[in-house]
């Protein structure tokens, strides 16, 4: 189970694995031959399962430390486009996290007010949003609205032409 943490190849978690009983095997056996009264099975098994434990915490992919990283990173994206979308609106943003996370990113001032990049950001949001409204409404981009987080950027799964498109319905008045 500690080797597979670490990678999704069958091969590599076998070799992974073999590693891990070779060192929980020899550290085992180590630690048992420094003290007499320790038996050495159990010390072996109390080995595996710290290795089990550091790669439970600190492995890349799935560990709980990585997990928590990405938890965090995705939620600083969610409070900072909604915080984009409150200034697009003139709506006020009282979430501490939120007015912290776009301070630090230069998007208000620390009294609350956009910056100038807040401002042409939260319009992006605003239009954004307003494009996958549409996007959402026409049966022939129900793959790429199936997709939509809600904080993905539109030109990754769209094409320059559709969002021309979609563009074009938002301003049925550019278009003339």
């Amino acid at each position: 189970m500690a080797a597979r943490f670490w990678t999704d190849r069958v091969g590599r978690v076998v070799l992974i694995a073999g590693a891990m009983g070779g060192v929980s095997g020899y550290a085992g056996a180590a630690l048992s031959a420094t003290a007499p009264a320790l038996p050495t099975g159990p010390i072996i098994v109390l080995a595996a399962f710290a290795l089990f434990a550091l790669s439970l915490l600190f492995s890349p992919g799935r560990g709980v430390l990585a997990a928590l990283a990405r938890h965090r990173r995705h939620q600083a994206r969610v409070h900072v486009r909604q915080g984009l979308l409150a200034l697009a609106q003139g709506q006020p943003i009282y979430e501490r996290l939120t007015l912290r996370l776009m301070r630090r990113r230069g998007l208000i001032r620390p009294d609350g007010v956009a910056t100038d990049a807040g401002r042409a950001q939260a319009a992006r949001a605003l239009l954004d949003e307003r494009r996958w409204q549409l996007l959402r409404a026409d049966p022939r981009h129900e793959a790429a609205a199936a997709r939509y987080d809600g904080l993905t950027p539109l030109e990754t799964l769209l094409t320059r032409d559709q969002i021309a498109e979609l563009d074009r319905t938002l301003r049925p008045e550019a278009v003339a």
